[in-house]
């Protein structure tokens, strides 16, 4: 039987994290609160960035927030202008940022940090016991987040 303790935990973060940024459904909350809290805390702290990023550069536009292969995914609907960025549990200790294997993006972060750990393929990982580097991972964001007008500029550039 589930802790009330925890469910009043749950509820509690759930307030803290969705003020600014509301969750869009059922769903997409269910799978955060299912995570552990210490993998919430930073899940969220990313899922808030993507929305500032989106807040500030008008080329990003309204960001949509839903489950894709049920997991929590981030689409630039309107602009068009990003590749999805799709947050996930690897397992108790760690999570990746996932983006689409058909773009370099995943290979462009190995590159230019290559003190991430990232695949080079689809996903950027992180331990949930340390500290997400802020400044590092905007860049990465950004990346997936404005693909499709970098791509177009890369493009019109050649």
């Amino acid at each position: 039987m589930p802790s009330p303790h925890r469910n009043q935990s749950n509820q509690s973060n759930q307030n803290k994290w969705s003020q600014k940024y509301p969750l869009p459904s059922e769903e997409v909350s269910s799978y955060y609160f299912s995570v552990p809290q210490s993998m919430l805390d930073q899940l969220m702290q990313i899922r808030t960035w993507i929305y500032e990023l989106a807040e500030a550069d008008d080329r990003i536009g309204m960001i949509q927030e839903c489950l894709k292969w049920g997991e929590p995914s981030f689409l630039t609907p309107i602009t068009k202008s990003g590749s999805t960025i799709r947050l996930a549990k690897v397992d108790d200790s760690m999570f990746g940022i996932y983006f689409n294997c058909k773009t370099p993006i995943a290979q462009e972060i190995a590159i230019q940090f290559p003190e991430l750990n990232c695949d080079g393929k689809r996903v950027l990982y992180f331990p949930t016991n340390q500290k997400i580097p802020k400044t590092k991972l905007i860049v990465c964001l950004k990346k997936a987040l404005l693909y499709h007008k970098r791509k177009f500029q890369i493009e019109k550039e050649i």
